[in-house]
């Protein structure tokens, strides 16, 4: 008879063996089972690689601009609430200047200019408004300052020098000396050289910014615009001469100018402010388009690269069931000697 003699040193060799591959696959199948996805995508796609890699580019890429998006859409929508708080106050001015229309009482010529100057002030505050740094009505000029903090006293200063040469050039002595006509000559000559852009900080060009692959838009506006300019005129006009002691018919001239451009500043202002919500608009089907297209993208990538989650669970316990009853197996086989049989 013929004895086969078995090595307990070879089989815990290969039980260790064993153990390891397993531990390699558990490795794979504990990630597999977490992410869902290949635990080495180059591996199992081999040629295949490539256009995983390009899906995950292409939807990094549309989150990017997704991303950035968000950023336009907080400028424009703190952009429109500054629009709309100097469209009221431009309102507010309007409905200062009908009500004066043919009166000179002196209480209400004072409300009046006190409203035009209050008017002047929460425009400059409202014109350098500000989101994450930047100033919105800059144009591009984001990191500067729209309006300096002497933009008042130097407009009006320029305002009135510009008034005491035209009464000394006409010889009239006072306020009440302007007749109408000279105060319509004065105040049209004056809105027509007003140069507005020198006044402030902003640049004409406003911000641009890609909303898709395809798509670019304004996502700003500029105080350089006419709307402002018309209402900083109305306003620093009734601020400085309703009640600067003008005649009736001085008085009446005034009011004629100002309630126009503020007319014209309301337009202004709201034509900026729709200008702003079509870009509002286009930005919001931007980010749905996209927002489709990276489904589409990942549903892809996930029937490329994707694995069966629960499958993996299960081969994974099975192989961590395997693997404990090798480490019993070999530690029984440690235990054996001869030496338990003398």
């Amino acid at each position: 008879m013929k004895t086969t003699s078995i090595s307990s040193a070879s089989i815990s060799t290969a039980m260790q063996l064993t153990v390891q591959n397993s531990q390699v696959e558990i490795a794979k199948l504990q990630t597999e089972s977490v992410s869902g996805t290949y635990a080495d995508v180059g591996l199992e796609l081999g040629t295949r690689t490539s256009t995983s890699i390009d899906y995950g580019r292409e939807t990094a890429r549309l989150q990017a601009i997704t991303d950035a998006n968000s950023l336009a859409e907080q400028r424009m929508a703190q952009s429109q609430l500054a629009l709309t708080q100097i469209s009221d106050s431009a309102q507010k001015l309007l409905d200062s200047n009908v009500a004066l229309s043919g009166s000179s009482d002196a209480s209400s010529l004072k409300v009046a200019s006190d409203t035009a100057t209050s008017m002047l002030e929460n425009f400059v505050s409202y014109a350098n408004a500000s989101i994450n740094g930047e100033y919105i009505f800059s144009g591009i000029n984001t990191d500067t300052q729209t309006l300096d903090d002497s933009f008042i006293s130097v407009t009006t200063g320029d305002f009135n020098a510009a008034f005491e040469d035209f009464k000394t050039a006409n010889g009239i002595a006072s306020n009440a000396d302007v007749s109408g006509d000279q105060m319509e000559e004065f105040l049209t000559n004056y809105s027509t050289s007003f140069d507005w852009n020198s006044y402030t900080n902003a640049s004409d060009a406003t911000m641009t910014s890609r909303i898709s692959t395809s798509e670019t838009v304004a996502t700003s506006t500029s105080a350089n615009s006419d709307g402002f300019k018309n209402l900083v005129l109305s306003a620093m006009m009734t601020s400085q001469l309703v009640n600067s002691g003008l005649s009736s018919d001085g008085l009446a001239a005034l009011n004629k100018q100002t309630t126009s451009l503020a007319g014209l500043a309301i337009s202004g202002v709201t034509s900026q402010a729709s200008l702003i919500g079509l870009s509002q608009e286009r930005v919001e089907k931007a980010n749905s388009a996209m927002s489709a297209q990276m489904t589409i993208i990942d549903t892809q990538l996930s029937d490329l690269v994707g694995v069966d989650t629960y499958d993996a669970s299960v081969r994974l316990n099975t192989l961590l069931t395997q693997v404990e009853t090798s480490y019993t197996i070999t530690a029984k086989i440690q235990e054996l000697s001869l030496v338990n049989f003398l």
